[in-house]
């Protein structure tokens, strides 16, 4: 099951918006996100959030359409984005994509990260995308694909990935251990139309990234 959240940072193009949500099975938008809804005719499923930044006319006129309304008090323990996470959870989702989760405010981009690192621990795939980055977290080997000369990078989600190995880029690896903060695996290339990579243990973030 394939949930999409909107939330309040950087607005998705319409490109991206409707591919993701062509297929999905939730369409959740948070507080300022519902404003991107609006705009592109879209009727949500759920809306919520303590609506501090968002539109108050657009928010009474989604709230028309969408099944439910959820309003939070401002002070509160958990983001917006946070909240629409767990509802997604809770209604069953196994893929949750997250658009409108980076921006200018990079408090709330880390906690967003973060909830790659929640659903990873469930078994569910969370992505960030927006209109540079394609971003997710795995925990066991993987092949990727791409296109010839697209730019992927990985980094270390948690203290050490252990004998990390880069196979089919431009820049291969072998036994490296990929400590936190370390820069050698940013900004690779696709040379084929897949990549493999191994480790022995550890979190790998992945970014496809372009500018």
């Amino acid at each position: 099951m394939k949930a999409v959240i909107i939330s309040g940072g950087k607005e998705p193009s319409k490109d991206i918006l409707f591919k993701e949500i062509k297929d999905a099975n939730l369409i959740i938008g948070a507080d300022k996100g519902c404003e991107v809804l609006y705009k592109y005719n879209i009727t949500p499923d759920y809306i919520l959030g303590d609506f501090d930044s968002a539109d108050a006319n657009i928010i009474n006129s989604l709230e028309n359409k969408a099944k439910r309304k959820i309003k939070f008090k401002r002070e509160k323990d958990y983001t917006d984005t946070e909240i629409a996470y767990n509802l997604a959870v809770e209604k069953g989702a196994t893929e949750i994509i997250l658009l409108g989760a980076t921006g200018t405010r990079y408090d709330h981009s880390l906690s967003n990260f973060g909830l790659m690192l929640r659903g990873l621990r469930k078994s569910i795939l969370v992505k960030v995308i927006d209109d540079n980055n394609y971003i997710f977290l795995i925990d066991k080997p993987r092949t990727l694909y791409g296109n010839i000369g697209d730019t992927i990078s990985f980094h270390a989600y948690c203290e050490e990935v252990k004998n990390f190995n880069i196979n089919g880029a431009k820049y291969n690896l072998s036994n490296y251990n990929l400590k936190l903060g370390d820069s050698l695996t940013t900004s690779n290339e696709f040379m084929e139309e897949k990549i493999n990579i191994t480790f022995d243990s550890g979190i790998v973030m992945v970014l496809y990234t372009k500018d």
